[in-house]
């Protein structure tokens, strides 16, 4: 440990894990071998990335941020979760298995991430039954493999099919909370005022084409485990979940997008996720984060040393400005080779 460093200057402010996603297709110009500053690896091609808008959302709410990479072994998975006091599941654009993989139109899309959500799932489980509080935050892609592992973990028929089609949505829209709602975890500490303007001001930002219904869930008999607090119509008439909570555990999910109200305002491309840009929308949309960090400062979890934190946190590694391309949908990313590995030990 440094001179000067103390616990509390290992835990003066939670760190929370935010796992990489495969490589999208909006980003192939980018992943070409020497196009993003890497840590050694320049000549590799980027196999995976991670928005920064994520990590500016919960560093926004008072945490650190280490980056969690995909396509390890469980164990790499089990000691990440003796080191971070949460983790943040993002979204993106996989393949869940191979009978929906022929629905992509690039057929280079790996979903290495799947695996490795159903690994910290089932860790986070056994953490959590144990009686050690480790949270987790599912959005979007991040909230459906949640889900779906939570199914399998719970031996229920039909997991591999939780997520439904339900059409294309691009949009920003209020949310449209369920009854009871106030009994949940998440909405402790929220305001009547606050409760309102949830409902009337359009900050929940979708972006996706698959989601998930109260009759999928009820069908893999998970709705004793988990609460549902908002649900949406499609154009269809499909209705689906937006928000939910674990009934016993700190596992928190969303199928909107609440880091894009602030850190994702697109201009070399249409914004379709214009009105949530405001400052109501974004208050609301940051509210989610604060709500996940307050849980992941209950976790006891420490790094052994300053120099072992140092070498974790995604300061070492520089974002990508890809907001100028109009095929992108993130302003930044930070891009990793399949080989990437946290830096190492630096002597002071």
């Amino acid at each position: 440990m440094s001179a000067g460093a103390n616990d509390n200057t290992l835990h003066c402010g939670p760190c929370v894990g935010v796992l990489c996603i495969d490589m999208a297709t909006s980003l192939s110009l980018l992943a070409r071998p020497g196009r993003y500053p890497g840590t050694g690896s320049d000549k590799a091609k980027a196999t995976s990335y991670l928005a920064a808008s994520y990590a500016k959302w919960v560093a926004a709410a008072g945490a650190r941020i280490v980056p969690i990479w995909i396509g390890r072994e469980r164990a790499y998975y089990a000691s990440m979760l003796e080191l971070v006091n949460g983790v943040l599941l993002p979204g993106g654009a996989v393949y869940l298995d191979d009978e929906d993989k022929h629905v992509e139109k690039d057929p280079n899309l790996t979903n290495l991430c799947v695996q490795s959500v159903n690994y910290i799932y089932e860790l986070a489980l056994e953490l959590n039954v144990a009686g050690n509080n480790l949270p987790v935050w599912g959005t979007c892609l991040g909230f459906q493999l949640m889900l779906k592992s939570a199914a399998s973990a719970a031996g229920a028929a039909g997991a591999p099919m939780m997520r439904d089609k339900c059409g294309k949505i691009f949009d920003a829209k209020p949310l449209q909370l369920e009854p009871g709602y106030e009994a949940a975890r998440m909405f402790r500490q929220l305001s009547p005022e606050q409760a309102k303007q949830l409902e009337s001001v359009p900050f929940a930002c979708h972006q996706h084409r698959f989601c998930i219904t109260e009759e999928s869930l009820v069908g893999s008999k998970m709705d004793a485990d988990w609460h549902v607090l908002a649900t949406r119509t499609s154009e269809e008439g499909k209705r689906f979940i937006t928000l939910i909570e674990h009934r016993d555990h700190p596992f928190f999910g969303c199928q909107f997008h609440p880091e894009r109200a602030a850190y994702e305002q697109l201009f070399a491309r249409e914004d379709a996720c214009r009105d949530a840009h405001t400052r109501e929308g974004i208050q609301l949309a940051q509210y989610f984060a604060e709500v996940f960090v307050d849980a992941c400062r209950r976790n006891p979890n420490r790094f052994d040393s300053v120099e072992q934190l140092s070498r974790h946190l995604i300061h070492n590694w520089q974002p990508v400005f890809s907001g100028q391309f109009n095929k992108a949908n993130w302003l930044e990313v930070y891009l990793f080779p399949k080989d990437v590995d946290y830096m190492r030990a630096v002597e002071n």
